[in-house]
């Protein structure tokens, strides 16, 4: 049976013994992303010699995810029949598994033919673009957006910064007043201000990076960061002034070109299925789409 323990900082290691060494490039890799979240998810870590797991149950959802394999080798069928049995001794329930990436789902078909079924997740479908083009806004593609930026420029005093502890405070007033008067989804706020003083708390212990924008001198936009793997940055997060016009579109740009130019890829994750969010994402022109699967027994 499977034993799961909440993650601490010193799993990192632990963590990324089954995930670096295998090119993976969605968010449930991140060691970041995983940590930051235990909490509001109930995140939990197993591992055995050769396979890591990861269990989430928030009290509404409960599922997990697709297993990391030590080695490419190793064939899924038995890791997946590890998963099945725990979630039905333990909850009695069937398996679901979420977060199975394109090249996932091929070994599972591969390794565990027809026995299991996939069914896409639009709403966590991540979004990855070109580093370049985040940069550079080029084409008439990114008019929009130059102009926003041209528009913040011409009106106001506007200079890009890193963080330091100095501006901890300033984030975290920034992100409250982002949160007030939304009253849609109290828990999911409060949940993602833990994560941000999380984050802001342990940026080089998880590997992160922050990136301040102030406009005539005042803290209006941030966002958060971490390389992955060679090719890539992750965004996430991102929060702006949504009363000035162009910090947004700013600190997008500017993130990326202070910071990682270097590498080919930007993820800036998924959408949630939120209408406006996906807009958002879209206007910036992907160059793919990260797609991912929830995975359940075949009938």
């Amino acid at each position: 049976m499977l034993n799961f323990k909440y993650l601490e900082l010193e799993d990192k290691p632990v963590f990324e013994k089954y995930t670096l060494c295998h090119g993976y490039h969605n968010l449930e890799a991140s060691f970041a992303n995983i940590f930051l979240w235990r909490k509001a998810w109930n995140i939990k870590m197993a591992a055995d010699e050769y396979t890591m797991y990861l269990l989430l149950d928030n009290g509404k959802t409960r599922f997990m995810l697709a297993p990391f394999l030590l080695e490419c080798e190793i064939n899924f069928g038995e890791p997946l029949k590890k998963c099945e049995e725990y979630m039905r001794s333990t909850f009695g329930s069937e398996l679901l598994i979420k977060g199975v990436t394109q090249r996932v789902k091929e070994r599972i078909e591969k390794d565990c033919p027809q026995e299991y079924e996939f069914i896409p997740d639009r709403s966590n479908f991540e979004y990855v673009y070109l580093a370049k083009d985040l940069c550079e806004l080029a084409g008439k593609k990114y008019h929009a957006k130059r102009n926003h930026i041209n528009r913040l420029i011409s009106a106001h005093s506007v200079e890009y910064r890193r963080y330091n502890e100095e501006y901890y405070d300033a984030c975290i007033d920034l992100q409250k007043a982002w949160a007030s008067g939304k009253d849609d989804d109290p828990d999911g706020y409060q949940n993602e201000l833990v994560v941000i003083k999380e984050a802001l708390s342990n940026l080089d212990t998880l590997g992160l990076k922050c990136g301040l924008l102030f406009v005539n001198g005042n803290l209006e936009a941030y966002s958060i960061g971490e390389k992955f793997e060679d090719d890539m940055a992750i965004i996430h997060i991102e929060k702006a002034n949504p009363d000035i016009q162009g910090t947004y579109a700013m600190i997008n740009r500017e993130f990326v070109k202070n910071e990682w130019c270097g590498v080919t890829y930007i993820n800036r994750e998924e959408d949630m299925g939120l209408e406006g969010l996906r807009k958002a994402k879209l206007s910036y022109n992907p160059v793919f789409l990260l797609e991912k699967y929830t995975c359940i027994r075949s009938k």
